[in-house]
């Protein structure tokens, strides 16, 4: 049965004169489960917000064409309606909060439909369920991690039991084991309930086998196919459907699918470059938050030319790692210092962070100037301690790869070039330690490679990186070692070869197809 359409519709966001959507037309049925891809800022986000109304009724601008979500036309029906059909799950789930904790969070929406005490207390025990976060149920959110509440923004729709199920990048924070809990709570849903499910992801890995169509967006226009014809097709897909697009020209969605199609392939030899001098030395750091010990004893040493990837489930430290780093938070025990510039726990944040830049998870709490340039501006002038000339300011965006967003204000823009310009924007004056948490959170292909040639020229130069990061794929490309944290504690510490390949701990999808090699640029045929 059909449940939405769009026909010959086109949008402009107010002041544009370029649309955002070019001519849309498109039909969804209950129980599909539809996939939104292409590049970031092709359309994706303000294409889901049409079904729910947001484009126009928040968004403002123009619109010529029609929609309708079971009966309803999304951009003349009332928001608090709309969102009883068409509930939505946002890019950055952080503005999606109203509450203290979790239980309150995910029980607001129901409290204003009006819902029963009973029915509540029944929705909410299963929307907590159905995506394993019952243990959650009494944290407050400001304690959570980015993963978690994005789980946790999921359960408060959920609990509404809309017909039309939209997400925007719903696994771009959360660790692989909650990335497949994800996808099979969103199975299962369809399932029960026969929604239509919409997710714009640009993490393929899980979700290309479970869909069954795709939709890719690019320039504003949407072009509807099949899974297959999307693995033939789409400019970025998972490592095993490119290994088995390019080598045997098959449509393989899977990494089993891949497995029984490809040729005998082997792997280049790749030596890793010797780290040199130490840059960060940390021992026995520790963190707590009242009673909970987020942080328990870490040691390590970064040196020169090292790319660290930081991985770990949701929760189990990360950001508080980087925190503690720059004394953003405080240590219960232990020490650090960068021995290069002099600097240790004691020096305070700010001379921290001029050695040791911090791009935070979430890129908008890093970015409050009202254009790009001036987010540059500010980092140079306050760590170069003068005001920096128009030039210097013209030539970092250039550097960045972002001068044609220069005039942009950063709240403008997509999810995935507000991460880069908040990259650019904290680590303008060229630190020599890199602390980037969940860079690659909103991020397309292109915009990942982008980041993994900056990484490994940045080390290449002398400097190091720490990447907290969930995108094993992303990751393999830049990495020379990974750190693995479990509940506080390193778990392991090892090469980025040993842990990426077929028996680590972290295997890429490339390491399960072809011995020795962890990313496709180093597959050749045997």
């Amino acid at each position: 049965m059909t449940l939405a359409t769009i026909a010959g519709l086109s949008y402009w966001y107010p002041g544009s004169e370029a649309p955002a959507l070019r001519d849309i037309n498109l039909t969804l049925e209950s129980g599909d489960f539809a996939l939104l891809a292409g590049r970031s800022a092709g359309g994706k986000s303000t294409l889901l917000r049409v079904f729910n109304g947001l484009v126009p009724q928040f968004h403002g601008g123009r619109m010529t064409g029609l929609a309708t979500v079971a009966g309803h036309n999304p951009a003349r029906t009332p928001s608090r309606q709309m969102a009883l059909t068409a509930g939505m799950v946002f890019q950055e789930p952080e503005a999606q909060a109203v509450a203290e904790t979790v239980e309150e969070e995910v029980a607001f929406g129901l409290e204003q439909q009006a819902v029963e005490r009973s029915e509540i207390a029944r929705r909410l025990d299963a929307a907590l369920g159905a995506i394993s976060i019952e243990h959650l149920r009494h944290r407050r959110l400001h304690t959570l991690s980015g993963g978690e509440r994005q789980r946790v923004a999921l359960a408060s729709v959920l609990a509404l039991e809309p017909r039309l199920l939209l997400l925007d990048e719903p696994t771009s924070q959360l660790d692989p084991a909650g990335a497949e809990a994800l996808v099979a709570a969103l199975e299962r849903t369809r399932q029960q309930r026969d929604v239509c499910i919409l997710v714009a992801e640009h993490r393929l890995e899980r979700l290309l086998p479970s869909v069954n169509r795709v939709v890719e967006v690019a320039g504003g226009a949407a072009t509807a196919m099949t899974a297959e014809e999307a693995a033939l097709g789409l400019e970025s897909v998972p490592p095993a459907t490119w290994l088995a697009r390019t080598h045997a020209g098959s449509p393989a969605i899977s990494l089993e699918a891949a497995r029984r199609v490809l040729p005998a392939l082997a792997a280049a030899a790749i030596a890793p470059p010797a780290p040199g001098d130490a840059l960060l030395e940390a021992a026995g750091l520790t963190v707590a938050y009242g009673e909970h010990i987020a942080l328990r004893d870490a040691s390590f040493t970064l040196r020169e030319g090292e790319v660290v990837a930081l991985t770990g489930a949701n929760g189990s430290g990360k950001s508080t790692l980087f925190r503690a780093l720059t004394g953003l938070a405080r240590l219960h025990a232990g020490t650090f210092r960068y021995p290069r510039h002099g600097t240790d726990q004691g020096s305070g944040t700010r001379a921290i962070t001029a050695n040791a830049g911090l791009v935070p998870q979430d890129p908008a709490i890093a970015l409050y100037h009202e254009s790009v340039r001036e987010e540059l501006a500010e980092t140079l002038r306050n760590r170069g301690k003068h005001r920096p000339a128009p030039a210097d300011v013209t030539a970092t965006a250039a550097r960045w790869g972002i001068e044609q967003l220069a005039a942009a204000n950063p709240r403008d823009v997509s999810v995935g070039q507000q991460q880069r310009v908040a990259i650019a924007a904290m680590l303008a004056h060229d630190p020599a330690v890199w602390l980037l948490d969940e860079p690659t959170r909103g991020a397309d292909g292109p915009a990942k490679a982008w980041l993994a040639g900056r990484l490994r020229e940045h080390a290449a130069g002398g400097g190091a990186a720490i990447v907290a990061t969930h995108d094993v794929e992303s990751a393999a490309q830049y990495a020379t070692r990974v750190v693995g944290l479990r509940e506080g504690v390193i778990e392991f510490d090892l090469p980025a070869r040993q842990a990426f390949a077929a028996d680590g701990p972290l295997p890429t999808q490339t390491a399960r197809l072809v011995p020795g090699a962890i990313t496709i640029d180093e597959v050749r045929r045997a």
